[in-house]
């Protein structure tokens, strides 16, 4: 029963059809009176059967990452925003909570994806259907004034009534993006989560059976493909560029590979640009990111500790930094990045330590390696947006804990004095988090030279 309640959760989280075909509903908190039971029910299974698929380090990252984001306001002078910003990340840290009480078998890992595949690729249907037909546009799909007439007199621009159907629009005018409803209403955080499902379609893919990998694989793939470029976001495009590589690496290896990506990232880019979404530091939006990230390193030499506080970034700077890695380090100082990248370390670590000691036809492996590779993609995306406190992140890594445990768990791993479950339990995090904190400091500040160096020619 709790499961259930669990599953009709996940799926109506990310798919919000109340939002969509019956918005009056949603006055009555649906999703909230659902969650309350799922936790209640989920919390009494636990305690009965003494089960949780985390550890007690990632409880303790978890949370003293949400104090940091109390602390972090506490230390710039407003003790009274500190329960308020623990109280907005609740959301975030007791969805980990509920995906590590519920998901404690091989199965229910393998039904959760499913439930979270389907969910999003209903919602990348709709989404595309309403590109293509008009129906829902208002809703799943996001009109933008085009790059090339933001200084265009207004008064210019085509009557709404001659573009009621995005994909007729030949003005161009307007950017069309498609999106989803309630926290994927944003078409990059849209975009970001189906390039987290595309490797956990293959989940479904069984060598030799051609008409089911078509139709339960393939198919999806492609809609779900069509629908992250109808969204026309860059940093998503990037994310699902991230998941080719690392998969076609192993047929090609990693020079061909290379060379191959190289290829195509640069008729990428040449087909962005002609579509009005142009990849380049120089160009207006992305040189405006690029400048968030270097105000975001003034403002970590400024408040190095805790932070400018939870939330504060836009009080220094008229855009959000459109990096997680940024925003995280210039809001909460060393302390919350050490605390936010050390979650992300440990989870990846543990789930490396999995692959590398289980054999590769594994069924427990396959998902872990499937949903390393969906972490990846997100953070490659996550690279491009403000992500840092998004509930799809930390859902995310609580599917990657339960992944690690439930392998854990499996027989192949049981034996306490075997190596296998020395290494996959004795993961050091604590050394490769500090060097990727330093790394992806390095990496941004990087990014800002290379645009400054750029912008003096």
């Amino acid at each position: 029963m709790s499961f259930a309640v669990f599953l009709l959760y996940v799926f109506l989280s990310f798919f919000r059809p109340i939002e969509l075909f019956a918005p009056e509903i949603a006055e009555l908190r649906p999703m909230l009176v659902l969650w309350t039971l799922g936790f209640v029910l989920a919390a009494g299974r636990a305690i009965v059967r003494k089960q949780v698929a985390a550890r007690a380090i990632d409880f303790k990252l978890l949370f003293g990452f949400m104090l940091t984001l109390g602390l972090s306001l506490l230390f710039n002078g407003w003790a009274g925003g500190a329960f308020t910003a623990m109280n907005d990340f609740s959301t975030s840290s007791m969805l980990f909570l509920l995906v590590a009480l519920n998901v404690t078998s091989l199965e229910r890992l393998k039904k959760t994806c499913a439930a979270v595949v389907l969910s999003m690729l209903f919602a990348a249907g709709f989404g595309i259907q309403a590109f293509h037909t008009g129906q829902y546009a208002t809703q799943l799909v996001l009109r933008q004034t085009a790059p090339s007439h933001e200084d265009d007199d207004p008064s210019r621009a085509p009557p709404s009534s001659a573009s009621e159907i995005p994909a007729q629009d030949t003005s161009g005018w307007y950017l069309w993006r498609v999106r989803g409803q309630g926290f994927l209403s944003d078409p990059n955080d849209f975009s970001q989560v189906l390039v987290m499902c595309l490797p956990l379609l293959w989940a479904a893919w069984r060598a030799g059976k051609h008409l089911r990998n078509l139709l339960f694989v393939l198919a999806p793939g492609a809609v779900m493909g069509y629908g992250i470029f109808l969204s026309q976001s860059r940093g998503a495009m990037l994310g699902a560029a991230s998941l080719l590589f690392f998969t076609v690496r192993e047929w090609l290896g990693t020079t061909r590979t290379t060379v191959l990506m190289a290829l195509g990232g640069t008729g990428f880019i040449a087909a962005s640009a002609i579509g009005g979404r142009a990849i380049s530091s120089q160009e207006q939006s992305a040189a405006d990111r690029i400048e968030a990230w270097s105000v975001g390193l003034e403002l970590l030499k400024w408040r190095p500790v805790f932070g400018i506080g939870y939330g504060n970034f836009t009080d220094h700077n008229p855009l959000t930094a459109h990096n997680s890695f940024v925003l995280c380090f210039a809001e909460l100082g060393l302390v919350g990045y050490f605390l936010w990248i050390g979650m992300i370390v440990l989870t990846f670590k543990s789930l490396s330590s999995v692959i590398d000691c289980m054999p590769s036809r594994n069924p427990h492996r396959q998902m872990v390696a499937l949903l390393r590779n969906s972490l990846v993609g997100f953070l490659v995306c996550a690279w491009f947006l403000s992500r840092t406190y998004q509930p799809v992140l930390y859902f995310l890594l609580a599917l990657c804990v339960s992944s690690w445990y439930c392998a854990t768990q499996s027989p192949a791993m049981s034996g306490r004095d075997s190596v296998a479950y020395q290494r996959t339990h004795d993961v050091k995090w604590v050394k490769s988090t500090l060097l990727m904190m330093a790394f992806t400091i390095f990496a941004v500040r990087a990014f800002v030279f290379s645009h400054n160096m750029g912008g003096a020619h």
